[in-house]
């Protein structure tokens, strides 16, 4: 007697971190995977022909933004659920305002599963050790994980920003950091001195390839540094992006940007760092400001980003093509021996544990530029798998993702690796990208035991995990 199961997809090549396991077919019952068979004798509610397609993991982006960064109307609804969707994305982890998040989840779920950081705002010297605390302990009874030291962006002097790493490691929570304070920026020299401020406390330094613009020294050598530097320090977790743009916000006090990512871009561009030297980079292609095009953010620049940016520019996203690809490259696919010597041919370890987006309403690339590296011959589709899934599963202790093996989370991406595009997606068992359209609803918000109240009362669905067994807490701890 045949089984009936929720959903079957059929004759996929399937790979994950394990291994590439052949042309096989995948069923899944009650939001997990119950086999992987080559013929699965099995019938159920929903078949999928997934034949000529590679079945990889859902991708766990480890880095996004789920709300518009220059400030979205926290009643409102954000596109990005569904723009991960159809990325492949099947769990995603905001990296800057998490209560905004939680505000437009109603408006906005698409199927995903959902957790992140609050960011912090600036602090000095003279604010209250108090505050601190307070400020950590309000953003995981909000819903949080964990806290995001914002210092690239909107800079601490460097005590008040390792007080903050203190306290969030005295609470036991996740702690990001965007390298940079105000004795330091978004650079080499910024990533140098998060690390000593970290102090050997846990710490996940967001986007390691940000730093590495050739700002302080040859971009090769920036790059061989601050991989001996996370070798170094195995207390402290990471991930990368791969797109060629950034993103800051074009807000003004007067005349003095309040971003300082600008500033460093504008400085980088060889422009003076104020509203004329903007204006100037406009002009000559350089800054661009991204402009809402039939409901796809899109980079434009010249006197199509100048007026976009002028017309409301305390709301504005800006973007700068400032992260080189060869880091991006370098800090994806970095790899150590056991005597601890870089390598980029496969051996060994990964330094930088993660590929993220740095995404989420826009540039959404991680299967896109993963693919083309896997096409380059850089990584391997189960390296892949491994990047951008069963590593930020394990950052944030969630054991069920990551794998394609009965038991684990039917949390799935079918692509077309030729032309590196997502055919399928599958999140918790149900289809939430059908290849055409985003048709997922809901999803679930995964918290601290802090935030189950905050979480109970916006009537969320949610789940408590528990970063005990996360690498972000267990790596670099010392064994018994």
């Amino acid at each position: 007697m045949t089984r009936t199961l929720d959903l079957i997809a059929r004759s996929a090549h399937v790979v994950d971190a394990e291994g590439e396991q052949g042309v096989a077919d995948v069923g899944v019952a009650d939001g997990v995977i119950t086999a992987v068979e080559p013929e699965l004798p099995a019938t159920a509610t929903r078949e999928l022909d997934a034949d000529g397609l590679v079945l990889l993991p859902g991708v766990v982006d480890s880095h996004v933004h789920l709300t518009d960064l220059a400030g979205s109307d926290p009643a409102g609804r954000s596109p990005a659920h569904e723009r991960l969707a159809r990325a492949g994305v099947t769990t995603a982890v905001e990296f800057f305002d998490f209560r905004t998040v939680l505000d437009q989840w109603h408006a906005s779920a698409a199927g995903l599963t959902i957790l992140g950081l609050q960011g912090l705002p600036a602090y000095s010297d003279g604010t209250p050790a108090g505050r601190v605390r307070d400020d950590v302990g309000a953003a995981l009874r909000d819903g949080a994980i964990g806290i995001k030291l914002l210092g690239g962006h909107f800079p601490s002097t460097p005590d008040a920003s390792a007080r903050a790493i203190a306290e969030g490691a005295a609470a036991g929570c996740y702690v990001a950091f965007h390298a940079g304070t105000t004795a330091h920026g978004s650079n080499l020299d910024g990533m140098r001195e998060a690390l000593r401020l970290a102090d050997g406390r846990p710490l996940h330094l967001a986007h390691t390839n940000a730093y590495l613009r050739g700002a302080v020294t040859e971009l090769v050598e920036e790059n061989q540094i601050a991989l001996a530097l996370l070798r170094e320090h195995p207390e402290v977790v990471s991930e990368a992006h791969l797109a060629p743009l950034n993103l800051c916000l074009g807000a003004l006090d007067g005349d003095r940007f309040t971003d300082h990512i600008v500033v460093n871009c504008l400085r980088m561009g060889g422009y003076s760092t104020d509203r004329a030297g903007l204006l100037r980079a406009f002009a000559d292609g350089f800054a661009h400001c991204l402009r809402q095009e039939a409901g796809q953010a899109v980079p434009v620049t010249g006197d199509a980003g100048r007026e976009v940016w002028e017309s409301d520019p305390a709301r504005a996203s800006l973007c700068f093509p400032v992260n080189r690809r060869l880091s991006g490259f370098m800090q994806s696919c970095a790899r150590r021996d056991a005597s601890g010597t870089l390598r980029f041919d496969g051996t060994g370890d990964f330094v930088v544990d993660a590929i993220s987006s740095d995404g989420g309403y826009w540039r959404n690339l991680v299967l896109d530029q993963g693919l083309a590296l896997v096409q380059f011959g850089a990584l391997s589709l189960p390296q892949l798998a491994h990047k951008t899934s069963r590593a930020p599963a394990a950052l944030f202790g969630l054991p069920g993702k990551g794998r394609i093996a009965p038991g684990f989370d039917a949390d799935l991406v079918a692509v077309d690796s030729g032309r590196r595009s997502v055919r399928l997606t599958v999140a918790g068992g149900q289809v939430i990208f059908d290849g055409e359209r985003v048709v997922g609803t809901g999803g679930t918000v995964l918290t601290t035991e802090h935030g189950t109240a905050a979480l109970r009362a916006r009537r969320i669905p949610h789940r408590v995990i528990d970063l005990a067994d996360s690498d972000f807490l267990t790596r670099g701890t010392p064994v018994a």
